[in-house]
């Protein structure tokens, strides 16, 4: 298997990343000046036999793009599991936790496919076979209602905050206890940002309700999000997905989140809308 792509030498000079280890870059906050959203995009690959795969770039300039993430679909009794892998050939979780092992992360969902989490590639505290550090809990979404009923506002999106380091607030849950979801019930929002879907407003002149994405998405789909703090403007967007292509959509993002929480809520869209255009 070859190795993870290196970050290319000279990175543009709008672009400027506090991390230089690939892994670092991915998993922690975006940097940067909080005006700005970094532009990627996901490209969902259909494939006849296996799982969908999503593959994820991150546009460094007009001309170069660079490779993130890869990620599959794994056959689970309950709910859903996404593996996220920075290698696009890896198709599950290496057992054991080895330096040649490409998996970063994993996407959960209940039984119904209504309650989605993110997490690192920490150890389970669930399961005894495996040791080191506890996974980190790094995203939670909920949906009232699915967005194959075309109701893409209601949701609950969570991610940790971000410290005085720049650094995600580390959120390790012991046995399913005083994770994101037990802190949001909590009502404590000392270590976490509830994010909240951008509700589009009624144009006179078109006689529809419509969403501003800027050229970011040309074509019709439930898929086409948009999330700022629940607390904070509703201008203020964190996180951008508009769809460009039959299997290419735009995603945007920047602070508090980080690469890999912006393609995992892309792919919990994409898996709570199955079905939907």
């Amino acid at each position: 298997r070859p190795p993870p792509p290196p970050l290319p030498p000279a990175l543009p000079r709008r672009r400027r990343f506090r991390y230089t280890e690939l892994r670092q870059l991915l998993v922690e906050p975006i940097q940067g000046d909080g005006k700005r959203r970094v532009q990627c995009y996901v490209v969902r690959h259909k494939q006849r036999v296996g799982s969908t795969r999503f593959d994820f770039y991150m546009c460094l300039s007009k001309e170069q793009d660079m490779y993130c993430f890869t990620g599959r679909k794994q056959k689970v009794a309950k709910g859903c599991y996404y593996s996220i892998s920075l290698d696009s050939d890896e198709r599950k979780r290496s057992k054991g936790q080895s330096e040649e092992s490409q998996f970063i992360g994993k996407v959960r969902s209940d039984r119904k496919a209504v309650e989605y989490w993110l997490y690192d590639d920490g150890a389970n505290p669930e399961k005894k076979e495996e040791h080191g550090p506890l996974r980190r809990e790094m995203l939670f979404v909920s949906f009232v209602n699915s967005l194959r009923n075309r109701n893409p506002g209601a949701m609950e999106v969570v991610v940790p905050g971000v410290d005085a380091a720049g650094d995600a607030v580390p959120i390790r849950p012991s046995a399913g206890k005083d994770g994101i979801q037990e802190l949001l019930k909590k009502n404590d929002l000392t270590s976490i940002v509830p994010l909240k879907n951008r509700e589009p407003k009624w144009n006179p002149q078109s006689n529809m309700y419509q969403l501003d994405f800027n050229g970011r998405a040309t074509l019709a789909s439930c898929k086409n999000i948009q999330l700022h703090p629940k607390n904070g403007a509703d201008s203020d967007v964190v996180f951008l997905m508009g769809k460009v292509e039959e299997n290419k959509f735009n995603v945007d993002f920047k602070a508090p989140l980080s690469c890999m929480q912006a393609f995992a809520f892309a792919l919990i869209v994409f898996d709570n809308s199955s079905g939907a255009f």
